[in-house]
């Protein structure tokens, strides 16, 4: 099925918001800085986190410079 780019943004449109793949593309397209309401912000940012396409390759270094931030964000709870 070969669809072009208007016919996929008009399905993607058409998406109910109770459907969960909505609130995945949301979380994706939302700015999370530009929501003042600080939980409904931190549940959007968390949300994008979780919903984040992976990168696949990653240097060590990068990798050790995330998991000691996410070690000192544990210790900060």
């Amino acid at each position: 099925m070969n669809l072009g780019f208007f016919e996929v943004r008009k399905k993607v449109g058409s998406i109910p918001e109770s459907e969960p793949l909505y609130k995945i593309i949301k979380s994706r397209v939302i700015n999370p800085s530009k929501i003042k309401n600080k939980d409904e912000r931190k549940y959007w940012q968390e949300l994008k986190r979780i919903n984040a396409i992976p990168e696949l390759y990653l240097p060590i270094a990068e990798v050790d410079r995330r998991l000691a931030e996410f070690v000192k964000q544990k210790k900060g709870i």
